[in-house]
């Protein structure tokens, strides 16, 4: 469903550009004219994505606990991964298989977030099989129905992997609303074959982002909504034991940083200059992500 709405956003851009280019034609030639159409629809994503972070370091401000410097150095990678994302990953590449290397360490499940689906994915999918480890996703549908309705989804495809992969449980890696959705799935289905959850900027004490989205699930990441409250009140330390957050202060989605850690997790790691979606490509972000699966898979347990 996310797929084809992303589709038809992207094929709606392109004719824009078009028109603009045919508009531009008046004043410069073809060629140049098209290069400029582009050049404006590239800038007016990235006026967007900056607005973005201009009301992210407001609400940290606001919060009494500012950001280190950082902000304007985080936007261009968070522009071009967000145009990626948008206009290729999602509507075009995320009807990949799951990767099972011939001798897999464990298996790894990814939970997207908000108004996306597994396409985001792309790339750090085989960056994690090509360490050995097994990997799936899921897409959560409808994308604008409550969180509750996504843990069920996380849970079966939990059970899922595991099976397919004959590894007794599986780690979730979970982005922005991704992580909430695994929280719903382990408060519904505590048996889920769910070992640990890493969240990747999940607004686990909501977003102020979330009053500008559509849907049950943009109201229920909202700070302090009903939904967050009886979520958390529904949970004890041993749940939040079973999580490790990463968090950036200088997300441009979930802001202050706090925002985005679950009290009780049994790991914490921040970044500096890092973006929400940047999240899922950065460097020292993939390196804590193999360093801390490892961490888990050498712990006491049933790996396999």
């Amino acid at each position: 469903m996310m797929a084809w709405a992303m589709r038809r956003f992207t094929l709606g851009v392109a004719a824009l550009v078009g028109l603009t280019a045919w508009a531009l034609t008046a004043w410069l030639p073809w060629p140049a004219a098209l290069l400029a159409a582009l050049a404006l629809a590239v800038l007016n994503h990235a006026l967007i994505v900056a607005s973005g972070f201009l009301l992210a370091k407001r609400c940290a401000d606001r919060a009494g606990t500012p950001a280190p410097r950082g902000w304007l150095a985080a936007i261009p990678a968070e522009a071009l991964l967000s145009m990626r994302n948008m206009y290729l990953d999602m509507p075009w590449r995320q009807r990949w298989t799951t990767r099972q290397p011939p001798r897999t360490r464990g298996a790894v499940l990814l939970v997207h977030g908000y108004g996306c689906n597994r396409g985001v994915w792309r790339d750090l999918d085989t960056w994690l099989a090509g360490r050995g480890w097994a990997v799936g996703a899921v897409d959560l549908e409808p994308p604008r129905a409550s969180i509750d309705a996504f843990g069920p989804q996380v849970a079966a495809a939990a059970a899922a992997l595991a099976r397919q992969t004959g590894h007794a449980q599986v780690a979730v890696i979970a982005h922005s609303m991704g992580g909430l959705a695994a929280r719903a799935a382990l408060r519904s289905m505590p048996e889920a074959p769910i070992r640990h959850v890493i969240t990747l900027g999940t607004p686990h004490g909501g977003t102020w982002h979330a009053c500008l989205g559509r849907g049950v699930c943009a109201t229920e990441m909202a700070p302090d909504s009903a939904w967050l409250t009886t979520l958390c009140g529904a949970e004890g330390p041993a749940l939040a034991a079973r999580f490790t957050c990463v968090a950036s202060h200088h997300d441009n989605i979930v802001s202050p940083a706090s925002r985005a850690v679950l009290p009780g997790a049994s790991s914490v790691r921040l970044f500096t200059r890092v973006g929400h979606m940047a999240m899922l490509h950065a460097p020292p972000v993939r390196a804590f992500l193999a360093e801390r699966l490892e961490q888990l898979y050498a712990a006491p347990g049933d790996a396999a």
